[in-house]
């Protein structure tokens, strides 16, 4: 039974939601999320099996797909409208882990190429084949993309993990994003965006470090539950919010970012 819907609660009875990365963690919370709210939900991801088991525990639809191919987002596009006649809102959530340090890292691993086109051009080109529906059918749609508190800062929990080649990607997705709604603005495009920036958040890309009790998760990091997550993700669009964080500390992380540009005005005599 569907949960009731507040006030303020978007409805998304009718509609027809795309999750990618949707086999697990917080793509599979967003599915969970969507389908409470009454949306049609298909899941995509690379794994075949688990995302049609996935898609079969939350009453939704399945596709399988590689984001890492740079002509995977437009066939899913075209799949997934395909699939249900229409396409209202997508969750652009898919993505790869790299733990490299940057001082000993191969940049020409091809694993690097991957990383970049599942964390960040995938979005992007999810982006471009979406506006191309709405504006071939003048219709209006929603998307929501996933970045990260490393899209914002170098964060106190995770210093020393070497996850410098990841955070480029995850602070790439979100200056790509910006410039998406400014481009947006500026032609008027239908298209809503809201990019959600998660700080720890308990998934397969992080369990094999964490124990399975939530009481044994380090306390630094404050690890939240995927449902949560998803849980202020849709808030947030609710809210009509650009940027949707899930932790306090993502604001107190850019403090050193802020305060290092407004000292350096202000030695440099420029304020």
């Amino acid at each position: 039974m569907l949960p009731k819907k507040g006030p303020d609660m978007i409805d998304y009875a009718e509609k027809t939601v795309l999750v990618t990365g949707g086999a697990s963690g917080i793509g599979l919370a967003l599915g969970k999320a969507f389908r409470a709210r009454g949306a049609r939900v298909i899941l995509a991801d690379i794994n075949a099996a688990l995302v049609v088991e996935a898609a079969d525990q939350i009453g939704a639809r399945s596709i399988t797909c590689d984001l890492g191919s740079p002509d995977g987002a437009s066939g899913l596009v075209d799949a997934a409208v395909a699939l249900d006649g229409r396409l209202d809102f997508i969750a652009s959530n898919a993505g790869s882990s790299y733990r490299k340090r940057l001082l000993k890292a191969d940049l020409n691993d091809p694993a690097l190429q991957r990383l970049f086109e599942i964390n960040l051009f995938a979005a992007i080109r999810l982006a471009q084949a979406y506006l191309a529906v709405l504006d071939a059918r003048g219709q209006s749609g929603g998307m929501l993309i996933t970045g990260s508190e490393n899209s914002l800062s170098v964060p106190s929990a995770v210093k020393g993990f070497g996850l410098g080649l990841y955070a480029i990607t995850k602070h790439g997705v979100l200056v790509a994003a910006e410039w998406l709604r400014e481009e947006l603005a500026a032609t008027g495009k239908a298209l809503s965006l809201h990019v959600l920036l998660p700080g720890g958040v308990y998934t397969p890309m992080i369990s094999g470090n964490l124990s399975p009790d939530p009481a044994d998760w380090p306390e630094a990091m404050a690890i939240i539950p995927p449902d949560r997550c998803a849980e202020i993700a849709l808030a947030g669009i609710d809210a009509e919010l650009f940027y949707i964080p899930t932790h306090k500390h993502l604001a107190d992380d850019m403090l050193s970012r802020s305060t290092g540009v407004a000292t350096a005005i202000k030695l440099l005599g420029l304020g």
